[in-house]
């Protein structure tokens, strides 16, 4: 792995876990929309369930390995994202 490139290399850091925290932001904001003022571990739990859920899929698993060039490995892609 060339130096300084594992936060490029690192799938679900590039695809799922930014999905997850929209959709965690979304269920926060519902949470706000109904007058909630702050997240206890009770509101947490269901909140963090349901965007895990969303974004946590067997397709976004495949496309962000594809987006990181990763599979099938491309390795002009792997290198078009290093500021070099």
């Amino acid at each position: 792995m060339p130096p300084h490139s594992s936060h490029i290399l690192q799938p679900l850091d590039v695809g799922c876990f930014s999905l997850l925290k929209t959709a965690y932001r979304r269920q926060v904001e519902k949470l706000i929309h109904n007058r909630f003022n702050y997240i206890t571990k009770i509101e947490f739990l269901p909140a963090f369930r349901d965007a895990f859920n969303a974004s946590i899929t067997e397709k976004n698993i495949q496309r962000s390995f594809r987006g990181a060039g990763l599979v099938p490995f491309d390795l002009d892609e792997v290198i078009s994202k290093l500021d070099v």
